[in-house]
Formats: C-alpha cells, structure tokens, sequence
C-alpha cells in the first residue's frame, strides 16, 4: 500500500490533563475491579483497560511564562528558572507534570548594583553544597554582562558574589551556561550577542567558551570561538544571524554543543548542535544539525534548551520554550520538554516537539519506564513495502515517529512480543502509531504472560495520541514476562504500523 497521506499533529494542548481517563481509548470499556480469575490450561481470561490514573504522563505546554527556561532537579523536587525582566523567580513543583503558576522573588536586579533590566536566561546548579545561578542582564556600560549569584537553598534569597558582574568584557554578552566536566574543570559558554557583534558586515550571535576558576574568582584564558551561524536553516533570520542558548553536555567522551539559531520570536527559532572532543574548540555541526523544530502552525519558536536526567538516570530531556500562541511571541512562552536520544552512531534525535501525551522522565513520581537493553523484541507479519523503514527495535528506540520512518510495520494478524529479562509488575504498556491514518491500527489486542489479554483497544481520532493499555484489572501482585501485541487492520488499510512502545512499572513508593 503506498502511502497517500502525511497529516500535521493536532492542535497544540493547552494544559496538561489532570483527571482520571481511558488513556485515550474512549471507545474502550472500563472497569475498575480486577475479575480475579485464574485462566484454564491454553485459554486466555479477557480482562477490560483499567482507568489510568495521570501520575505517569505529560503534555506539552506544560505552564506559561517560560521563557528561556532551566530546570533543576534536587532532593525530590523540581525547580523551574525563567527570562524574569527586573527580577528572578522559582516555581517549584513534587509532580513534573503540574506547575504552580505562582512563583517566588529569589533576586532582584537592582540588589546587584549594577544591573538595570533585561534578566535573562537563568541557570542553576548544585556545587560544593551551594547553589550558583549564572544570568546575564543589562545594565553594565550599558551592555549585557554575565553574573553569578549563590544561595544554600535553590528557592532562598540569593546574594551576588560581587559587587561587578563575573563576566563584563567590553561587547554585550548573554545566555551564559556552566558545564563541569568529568576532571573537576569548569567552563562557562555564551553567546556574544549581534548588538555589539558584526562579522562580515552582519549582526551576528556566536557562540563562546571559557575556563572557569573553581572558586568563580574569574576566568582562566581567553575565551574560544566554538560555533556560528553557517548552515543554511541558521539563517532564516535574513541580515541578522543568531548562534545563541549554548549548553554544553558530555556523553561517551563526546563533547556535545545543544544551540538555538534566528530569532526567537520568529517561528524559525530552532535547536542544533554540533560535538567536539575537546571542551574548548570551534565544534564541528553534522550536515543534520538541526534537531528541534516547529511545524509553522500548531508549534512555533521551540528553543533555548537545557538538560534535564530523569531521576533514574536512564534517559536525557530537552528543557525548551515555544511560542504560547503560535507563530510569535506576543502572548508569551511556554515549557516543554522532550526525551533526547544519542543513537549508536552518536548523533542526536529529538522525541518532539511533542504534542500529545507523553510519558514523564524514567522515575518520575515512581514509575520507571523498561528499556530495550532489559527486554527482547520480536516481530511477526508481513512488512508494507516501506520495509527499509521497518525494524522491530525501533520500537524501543526512543522516539515515537511521527511519520513512516523508524516504525515497525505488520498485516493483519501481525504481532510484536516483548519478554522482559525480569519479570516485573507494570502500570501500564503505551502504544505509538505514526501519524498516518493508513498506517493506524484498526484494533489491538494485548496479551499479558500468554494467560491474560485486552482485547480490541482502540487509538484515539487525534493523531499521535498513544493507546494505553492499563494493566491495573490483571490480578494483585501480576509479575509480567510477555506481552504480545496483535494489531487488526483498519477498514480499507492493507498494513498497520507502530513507532514507539513504552512499558512503564508499577508506581513504588
């Protein structure tokens, strides 16, 4: 069956959904009583979806007045850092998928004593049992400086730690960010900003890196040129040219650069990046830098990222804005977050922007998500003529696609069975399709431990919306071994395909 429609994600969710549901599946019934039967030799005891409760799940934009936004991640809470104007603020949360809107005065800009207006672009981190926020504001010599502020606690009153900015050289600076590296070394990256910046003639953002002394007394050397617009998506900006956002993370030895290019309150406002193997060298940007982009419509402006781990450290988010009402910034930004993947090969994959349910970062609020390295995968049916595209690990890669590349394609009757190395009690098993209504699955069935199964679950109308099977009717205590996912073809479709498959534990406590 060739493919004969691509169809753009559904509108943009305002909130996150806070209440009781089917997971999507309206059309399924619901029970809230496990039946409790124990299935005879070779027969399967037919149990309904259980009601999904929202401990498990976000969706994007997940609170408003976001601009630029940092999260932190300490002792059970999570602190969010944002653009603030006069002053800085935290809103703090237990539950990463609801936000308090209101938020709490940590610094104002004119405690500093040399900062007028314009603080941006915030950032947090624990360090030698303090907690250093580095922000740039406007102000000294009438341009951008970088200051570091330090408090015992990430929500208490927070003092600079001097009476000058840390980082004032004589052009405008933003968007500072601190990377320690695995040696004890510290380096800050920024962005000299094109007010103060032409190259070849042109207003130009670039990106900058410098050692850090350990006690934050200055700078160690003169600072390094580590990226600037060059690739053809970097400058949709048209005279002006942006290389901004910097933040720099470490995996496998691999030194990676994440950056937002053109303006930001465009709909071009987009992520790259690029690696080095070194902290302080002009990285090297993939032809495919760009990782992170709106669709023109219903997402617009994602940018200005940072890293968030999920709490048990299995997994790497993207912390980024978008444009509240697309396609500008006049109602605001928003948060979003997105899981971000190193494949094998070492390039960078994006799961966004996403805009419908997703499952919140590995340990989250408790439950932990099963990965591929802790299971084994196979597939049964006959692929669509898409096959190259077609690989039954890619359901455990990551990445719910939302188009036809990367899924895993079936006929009718086709199946996907999952054994996990451990026997485990789950919550829930999440089912992506593409975005594609031909490739949507009629129906599917699941089966749990060849004893138990859901049978004809349904995905919702709204595309990229997942199925949830909720496994909370299987009996008390249920270890799951298998599952075996059958999928039946949708009226008039002659395959049906899934892209991602998340099984998710039972919540501990």
């Amino acid at each position: 069956m060739k493919l004969t429609k691509l169809l753009a994600a559904a509108l943009l969710p305002a909130m996150l959904l806070v209440g009781c549901g089917s997971g999507g599946n309206g059309e399924n019934p619901v029970s809230s009583e496990p039946n409790g039967e124990t299935p005879a030799s070779g027969e399967l005891v037919e149990i309904k979806n259980g009601m999904e409760m929202p401990g498990y799940y976000y969706e994007n934009n997940l609170t408003t007045g976001a601009a630029d936004p940092f999260i932190l991640a300490h002792d059970g809470m999570y602190y969010l850092y944002c653009t603030g104007g006069s002053r800085f603020t935290v809103r703090s949360t237990k539950y990463p998928n609801v936000w308090p809107s209101e938020s709490k005065v940590i610094l104002k800009l004119s405690d500093l004593g040399w900062a007028e207006e314009k603080g941006w672009a915030p950032e947090m981190y624990e360090y030698n049992g303090k907690f250093y926020m580095i922000f740039s504001a406007e102000g000294y010599n009438g341009l951008h400086a970088i200051g570091i502020a330090v408090c015992d606690t990430p929500d208490g009153e927070f003092k600079p730690l001097s009476s000058k900015p840390f980082f004032a050289p004589d052009y405008s600076v933003i968007d500072g960010s601190l990377f320690f590296d695995d040696d004890g070394r510290i380096y800050m990256y920024y962005s000299k900003d094109n007010s103060t910046n032409l190259v070849d003639g042109k207003k130009t953002s670039q990106v900058y890196g410098v050692e850090v002394a350990a006690d934050f007394s200055g700078v160690i050397g003169e600072p390094v040129l580590i990226s600037t617009p060059e690739q053809d998506w970097e400058k949709k900006s048209g005279s002006v040219l942006w290389n901004e956002g910097p933040v720099v993370f470490k995996e496998n030895g691999v030194y990676y650069l994440l950056y937002s290019a053109n303006c930001y309150a465009v709909k071009d406002y987009s992520v790259g990046y690029a690696t080095s193997d070194t902290p302080l060298a002009r990285f090297v940007k993939p032809e495919k830098s760009r990782i992170l982009r709106g669709n023109d419509t219903t997402v617009t402006g994602p940018g200005h990222c940072n890293i968030l781990r999920s709490p048990d450290g299995s997994e790497m988010y993207m912390v980024y804005h978008v444009h509240t009402v697309p396609p500008d910034v006049k109602n605001g930004r928003s948060l979003a977050i997105d899981r971000l993947v190193i494949r094998e090969d070492g390039t960078l994959a994006v799961d966004g922007p996403s805009e419908t349910r997703r499952p919140l970062p590995s340990g989250a609020n408790g439950y932990s998500h099963i990965h591929a390295d802790a299971l084994t995968v196979t597939g049964t049916g006959e692929k669509a003529e898409i096959s190259s595209f077609s690989a039954v690990e890619n359901l455990f890669d990551g990445i719910a696609k939302t188009s036809v590349e990367g899924i895993y394609s079936m006929d009718e009757g086709g199946s996907v069975e999952i054994k996990l190395n451990q026997p485990t009690e789950l919550t829930s098993v999440m089912l992506y399709a593409p975005m594609t209504d031909d490739y949507v699955p009629g129906t599917v069935d699941v089966e749990i431990n060849g004893a138990y199964i859901l049978r004809g679950l349904k995905f919702s109308s709204r595309l990229g919306s997942p199925l949830t099977a909720t496994l909370s009717n299987l009996p008390a205590n249920t270890a799951v071994e298998t599952i075996k996912i059958t999928v039946h073809l949708a009226e008039g479709s002659t395959y049906a395909a899934l892209s991602e498959i998340v099984p998710i534990t039972a919540r501990q406590k």
